[in-house]
């Protein structure tokens, strides 16, 4: 499952390396939070709805998938 919140990152031109560093967790556990293996702490969701400027719903509503 992808989230938006990954749509969104590839957006802006940020890598995953980036967005960790910027909320304080590894670039590892951004890759499981963003295939939906793991989920954010409250701390962490917090940062990661103000680095983006989106709420907590629509960074991590599943991804739609481009018809193809």
């Amino acid at each position: 499952m992808k989230l938006n919140i990954r749509q969104e990152r590839i957006k802006r031109g940020w890598s995953c390396d980036y967005v960790a560093g910027i909320v304080g967790i590894s670039d590892e556990a951004k890759r499981l939070i963003e295939n939906g293996q793991r989920k954010p702490s409250y701390e962490v969701l917090v940062k990661l709805e103000d680095l983006f400027g989106k709420t907590h719903r629509e960074l991590f509503a599943e991804a739609e998938e481009p018809n193809g």
